[in-house]
């Protein structure tokens, strides 16, 4: 449904003494069914290991579904936020449909991600890279901000170059090495979980300032998510090493 609002979307340029107005269309629900399908999928597995119906078909299946909705969905989003900025200069006529298609990136990088990750082993209590969630989520969030403005950030975020930077970091920390914290805990134990409880504790405290006192809502999103990297880079070099 997502991909399916996405195609409707459509983008208008009324330009009259250089003045331009660009329309995203039904993007916002798109996004909003990101979100949904990524509450799904926290759950999905623990209703199958409840129902015991848990099979390496399902593995595989809920893998696929992941790279639509976590990989294909949001290289199309970036796509046309790439496409966006790009007509926001005067000589955007000049840059070939190519250059949207950096966007795409995210794609190709979040399938070779899954695919890392249902063959690695090691990743039973920790992820090794970003999960590609995490990369649609932030993804996501930067429509939903461009159209309610908050904290001023539509301009920065329809810069091209800034677009293309936030694509290099996403696809590298999805094939990162880097050992990221999991919500699959052993214990309750605060001496085995201090990091992930400070990364909840952060994300909490920043919910409650974003919400109530700054009034925003999507900024929140990609904060929390770069808090989780940085939180889990720190917990490696504590620990002697990425």
């Amino acid at each position: 449904m997502g991909v399916v609002y996405l195609f409707n979307d459509h983008m208008v340029i009324m330009s009259a003494e250089r003045d331009m107005f660009i329309d995203m269309g039904q993007i916002h629900l798109a996004c909003y069914c990101v979100f949904l399908a990524g509450i799904i999928d926290f759950f999905d597995g623990f209703i199958a290991r409840m129902l015991k119906v848990q099979s390496e078909l399902g593995k595989q299946l809920d893998s696929l579904a992941d790279m639509v909705t976590f990989g294909l969905l949001p290289g199309l989003i970036m796509y046309e936020l790439l496409a966006r900025a790009y007509y926001a200069n005067y000589n955007s006529f000049d840059y070939p449909i190519l250059f949207y298609a950096a966007g795409f990136a995210l794609s190709i990088f979040a399938a070779i991600r899954l695919a890392k990750f249902n063959l690695d082993t090691r990743q039973l209590n920790e992820f090794r890279g970003l999960p590609s969630p995490s990369m649609a989520f932030f993804i996501v969030a930067l429509p939903l901000i461009i159209l309610r403005d908050e904290m001023g950030l539509t301009k920065l975020l329809s810069n091209n170059w800034i677009l293309l930077v936030i694509i290099v970091a996403l696809c590298y920390f999805m094939v990162s090495d880097i050992r990221m914290l999991s919500l699959k805990l052993k214990s309750l134990k605060f001496e085995e979980n201090q990091w992930l409880y400070s990364l909840v504790l952060l994300s909490l405290i920043i919910a409650f300032i974003g919400i109530f006192i700054l009034h925003v809502y999507f900024v929140i999103i990609p904060v929390i998510i770069l808090l989780y990297i940085i939180i889990s880079i720190a917990k490696n070099i504590s620990e002697n090493g990425i």
